[in-house]
């Protein structure tokens, strides 16, 4: 996906029509465990009032929150057929606290504090993460929590391999039973392989004055959360 200039180009690109099916091929896209590794990040959570979730996709995540923590949240997702989708679950789950906007995640701004900030599957597709924390701080409360996690390529050759050959088997899978899916599963692996995002959002995170960072691999490295506490 070299060709492609921008973050958002690049989502438009892969994702693209997948509205209404994101919630079932997210499961098969991380081997199902994809509310395991949101479970985790739950876990870090520290009873949070007020959370803004980045790239919140159909609510997944910012739902399971509200409904978790019993907490107002705020969920920014770039494409609008996401949004819809997420207004529509939340509807149908009769959460009420929760807000939906459409906007890139590192230009979103809203006159608000909050106690967390969340995401999952955001950092490989920032460009220059630098700009996405600088963003947030701002409207991080003191002693908040920044939580971003996301797909990585483990280090070790044996999961590497297994990595490889599951996007494979997706690969395979779309092409049989889900065509609207393809372009995603050809480019979503080189665009892991190729991303820094660990470090690079635990060096902006140190730059942006949040301490306590933490990286955190799981599954074997085949995904990752970052994390860091706004002083108080």
């Amino acid at each position: 996906m070299g060709n492609v200039e921008t973050r958002e180009a690049l989502v438009e690109t892969l994702f693209h029509g997948t509205g209404t099916s994101y919630d079932e091929m997210v499961h098969f896209a991380t081997w199902g465990r994809d509310r395991q590794w949101k479970k985790e990040l739950l876990s870090m959570m520290e009873e949070p009032k007020r959370v803004l979730d980045l790239a919140s996709g159909t609510g997944i995540l910012a739902l399971g929150m509200a409904e978790l923590f019993d907490c107002h949240v705020t969920g920014v997702e770039l494409r609008e057929e996401y949004c819809a989708e997420a207004r529509e679950n939340a509807e149908a789950r009769g959460i009420e606290d929760v807000r939906f906007f459409v906007s890139p995640a590192e230009h979103f701004t809203i006159d608000e504090q909050f106690d967390h900030i969340t995401s999952c599957y955001i950092p490989k597709y920032i460009q220059h993460l630098d700009v996405l924390v600088g963003n947030m701080v701002k409207m991080l409360a003191p002693g908040g929590l920044m939580l971003l996690q996301d797909f990585a390529y483990p280090s070790k050759p044996m999961w590497q391999t297994l990595f490889d050959s599951h996007f494979e088997r997706m690969r395979r899978k779309a092409r049989e039973e889900a065509p609207g899916w393809l372009t995603m599963f050809e480019g979503l692996p080189e665009v892991i392989r190729t991303s820094t995002w660990k470090e690079d959002l635990a060096a902006a995170m140190e730059r942006h004055g949040l301490v306590d960072i933490k990286t955190i691999d799981q599954s074997f490295g085949m995904s990752a959360i970052v994390s860091g506490r706004q002083p108080s």
